[in-house]
């Protein structure tokens, strides 16, 4: 605790001394974390005893304005930020361990500031947990302002489980602001385009995704790089979105999963900015129509994983909260060729503010923390 103290300390000194142009506006407020380990996974701790984690990577980033920092925890578990202007932040923790078999320490908290106080608290980190079929990374934003390019969009998925699982008969969705203003208040999820897998849904067997197989979903299956700079080379997507009722191209070779609503003649497209994408087990769609526009909805317990993303955190929320209670791709600029992808191999907390990291470009069919 003197270590601690004596970081709180050093770090008061620091913001009332550096003259440094800070990265959002002015503050003078003070996050001061003890980063531990609970669960007897760290060596030399004991089950349901806390223990200091340190050489833990931790990074901050702002809900309220635009400022993102990082740091590490020291031999105390210690790790604070200085400077901080009053808002909202999201605080988030990582430490890997390489033994026998690796081990992945993560863990975040969400903490107000109100511009002068110390806010102390102890952030508890666990080992990773893994789902099972979920959404690993979406590719949307677009690669090419002076072409406006954004065809190169797709979906990834992964397996997370120790079992061989069948996309049969499931459904890719867009559902984007279709739930309404309280999405909440819905006994379904709605969407405003559908694509499904071919097969019977639950009970196929044709179509497998291996235990660890990440698995790729183009709009469009070609190597974008000919036709825009930082385009992404799909042309070895594992299948490609297709239309029947539109123009849509079909890609020789690669398989379809087929748009779904009975009147969209309109390719795969997903909003540059905010969107929310579903993946359903395909079961029990219906047509339904709202303000006089024609939506497909799903139940929500065929709903396998949800996904919004969104350029702030300001935004609306369009998809319940019990499917991702954040934002996905916070801060990601239209046409940087950006991608966001999960933060760790399999982990799905429901929060897309913590399960998500923006990274510089997509990684197609792989992970970047590989």
């Amino acid at each position: 605790m003197k270590t601690a103290i004596f970081m709180i300390t050093a770090l008061i000194l620091f913001a009332a001394c550096s003259g440094e142009k800070p990265l959002a506006p002015d503050g003078n407020g003070i996050i001061a974390l003890i980063l531990v380990d609970t669960t007897g996974t760290f060596p030399g701790s004991v089950p349901g005893e806390p223990a200091v984690l340190p050489g833990a990577k931790v990074s901050i980033q702002s809900r309220s304005h635009e400022y993102v920092a990082a740091g590490e925890s020291d031999e105390a578990g210690f790790a604070g930020f200085a400077g901080l202007a009053a808002g909202d932040y999201t605080v988030f923790a990582r430490r890997e361990i390489i033994a026998a078999q690796k081990k992945v320490f993560t863990g975040f908290a969400d903490v107000k500031v109100t511009g002068t106080d110390v806010v102390t608290d102890t952030l508890y980190l666990t080992t990773v947990t893994v789902n099972s079929l979920m959404i690993n990374e979406i590719y949307y934003c677009g690669c090419d302002y002076s072409k406006f390019y954004f065809y190169d969009q797709f979906v990834e998925l992964y397996n997370s489980s120790s079992d061989t699982l069948f996309l049969d008969g499931c459904v890719i969705t867009r559902s984007s602001s279709s739930m309404g203003p309280d999405p909440e208040a819905l006994d379904h999820a709605r969407a405003t385009w559908a694509y499904q897998f071919p097969g019977v849904p639950v009970t196929g067997r044709q179509y497998p995704i291996y235990p660890g197989q990440y698995l790729v979903i183009a709009a469009d299956a070609i190597d974008h790089s000919v036709y825009a700079s930082n385009g992404a080379d799909l042309s070895n997507a594992d299948w490609e979105c297709f239309n029947p009722l539109g123009s849509d191209y079909d890609v020789p070779g690669i398989p379809n999963i087929v748009s779904i609503h009975p009147e969209s003649s309109v390719d795969f497209m997903i909003s540059l900015t905010h969107d929310v994408i579903l993946l359903t087990t395909g079961e029990d769609v219906s047509v339904i129509e709202v303000d006089g526009a024609i939506k497909l909805a799903f139940p929500l317990d065929s709903v396998l994983d949800g996904v919004e993303y969104a350029t702030s955190a300001d935004k609306t929320k369009y998809i319940m909260m019990r499917f991702d209670a954040g934002f996905a791709g916070l801060g990601c600029a239209k046409y940087s060729a950006a991608s966001t992808e999960r933060r760790e191999i399999g982990m799905d907390v429901n929060n897309s503010t913590f399960d998500f990291i923006l990274i510089d470009s997509p990684t197609i069919g792989y992970s970047h923390v590989q």
